[in-house]
């Protein structure tokens, strides 16, 4: 007798695949909401705190527009279209294609598992939080900084790079 499972994984995606993804999801959603419980509980609101000559400043801020504020000055209700509703389908496309692949390989798997869990984490922090993400680390030199960020922008960073790179080598090679 065949046992029926109410989710059936395509036979290109194993067990141990689902669980690499599941355990990287949320290795990446609890480093990234520990920092944040961090910074909120130990970096004071009006000061900066620098390190290694200011290359590396904490900075804590809640910021309820988007990766460095880019729709913030949107009004309320298309800010919350955008970075609620928009994001939860594109996340919940991202672990679609990753429990249900047509073909299910590391090469894009783990980058994307950065960008999803980045991006759940942000979303998780917005639902909680009115709205608004913690940032709080910023690097440069000199005068020459980044913005105010937070973990999981990293992860969405890193991952979107690597998707983006494996998909433009591939394109390469296909011609």
């Amino acid at each position: 007798m065949q046992k029926m499972s109410l989710f059936p994984l395509k036979k290109s995606c194993g067990q141990g695949s689902v669980f690499r993804s599941v355990t990287l999801l949320a290795v990446t959603i609890a480093t990234d909401q520990y920092t944040k419980f961090l910074a909120v509980k130990y970096s004071p609101t009006a000061d900066e705190i620098s390190f290694l000559n200011n290359f590396f400043k904490v900075s804590l801020v809640e910021n309820h527009g988007g990766f460095l504020g880019i729709v913030n000055s949107f009004p309320e209700n298309v800010r919350f279209f955008f970075l609620n509703i928009c994001v939860s389908f594109l996340l919940l496309g991202c672990l679609a294609y990753l429990f249900y692949p047509k073909k299910n390989t590391i090469r894009y798997n783990i980058p994307l598992v950065f960008v999803t869990g980045g991006g759940i984490s942000n979303l998780l922090d917005r639902l909680l939080h009115n709205g608004g993400v913690t940032d709080f680390l910023s690097l440069g030199i000199g005068n020459f900084r980044t913005g105010i960020f937070n973990l999981a922008d990293i992860y969405i960073l890193i991952g979107s790079f690597i998707v983006g790179s494996s998909l433009f080598s591939s394109a390469a090679k296909s011609r």
